[in-house]
C-alpha cells in the first residue's frame, strides 16, 4: 500500500518578488522559496503584499501570482515516488529536502516542487492542468505507483 494523501486547492496568497540585484532579502517569518536566480515566490502572503513591496522598495518588484495556480500538497513518505510518475527530476535525491525548490515537467505539465518536510510536499501547476495532474497521481497511487 502506498503511504501518500493528495490534497489539491487553489494558490491564492502567492506574492512573487523579482529583484534587480543578487541580495538575499530578509523576509523575516514568510515562507520564502527561491524560484529563480532574481525571482522569490512568498507563500501564503498576500495579505502582506503591501508591506513587502515597501520592504522591496526599488529593488524590485512585487507581484500577487497566485490566481492563476493550483497547489497540490503531498502528504506521507511517498510523495517522492509519485512525483517520479510521469516526471523528469529525480525527487527521489534525499539532498532535495525543505528550503528548495524544482521547478520541472511532469505528465508534459510546467510546475514547481517544494518540499516543506521529510513527510510533505507542495507542488504549484497552473490551473488548467489540475485535473490531468489530479487523474495521474490518482491513478498512480490506486495501483500502488506502478
Amino acid at each position: 500500500m502506498v503511504d501518500i494523501a493528495l490534497g489539491i486547492a487553489p494558490a491564492g496568497d502567492i506574492v512573487a518578488v523579482d529583484l534587480w540585484h543578487d541580495a538575499v532579502p530578509n523576509f523575516e517569518s514568510l515562507h520564502a522559496v527561491r524560484v529563480e536566480p532574481r525571482r522569490w515566490w512568498l507563500i501564503d502572503a498576500g495579505d502582506a503584499a503591501d508591506a513587502i513591496a515597501e520592504l522591496v522598495h526599488d529593488d524590485g518588484t512585487v507581484t500577487p501570482i497566485g490566481g492563476g495556480l493550483f497547489r497540490a500538497t503531498l502528504t506521507g513518505n511517498g510523495w517522492r515516488a509519485l512525483l517520479m510518475v510521469g516526471g523528469v527530476f529525480d525527487a527521489e535525491d534525499p539532498g532535495f529536502g525543505p528550503g528548495d525548490c524544482a521547478a520541472t515537467v511532469i505528465h508534459h505539465v510546467p510546475v514547481w516542487i517544494v518540499p516543506l518536510d521529510h513527510d510533505v510536499c507542495a507542488v504549484f501547476f497552473a490551473a488548467s492542468y489540475a485535473g490531468g495532474l489530479v487523474e495521474l497521481w490518482t491513478a498512480a497511487i490506486a495501483r500502488g505507483l506502478s
